[in-house]
């Protein structure tokens, strides 16, 4: 047994000597700390998934959609409105011509959130 301390001992020395046992505690310490890090991974994988539901896609008023569908909406009423008769006192562009073409804007745009809601991930269970 040597009479130095150990902080007098040459540096390489002290890493040489204590090296196998700070490995092997090392070792045991990891192998538990990846054993109980995968058994968190399986019951993490295990339980279901919760959502924040408030990141489905934007409210509709938000989009450029919204505005556009109603601009156009009033667009048909006004071009219903200014367009009148014709030379011969028939009314062109009725008022029932005006509807049914807004009932097609409003089927294409409810249609297309249908298709951004569906591009979304919210309602699935997984990612």
């Amino acid at each position: 047994m040597s009479t130095q301390t150990p902080s007098r001992q040459p540096v390489g020395q002290q890493a040489m000597q204590s090296a196998p046992t700070r490995e092997m505690g090392a070792q045991n310490i990891s192998n538990q700390q990846i054993q109980q890090t995968l058994s968190e991974m399986q019951r993490r994988m295990d339980e279901p998934t919760r959502r924040n539901p408030g990141n489905e896609t934007k409210p509709a008023y938000r989009t450029t959609e919204f505005y556009i569908y109603l601009a156009a909406v009033g667009g048909t009423l006004l071009a219903s409105e200014l367009v009148g008769r014709n030379s011969v006192g028939v009314d062109v562009f009725r008022a029932d011509n005006a509807w049914f073409f807004i009932t097609l804007l409003t089927i294409a745009y409810l249609g297309s959130r249908g298709l951004a809601k569906l591009g979304s991930s919210w309602r699935h269970g997984r990612r």
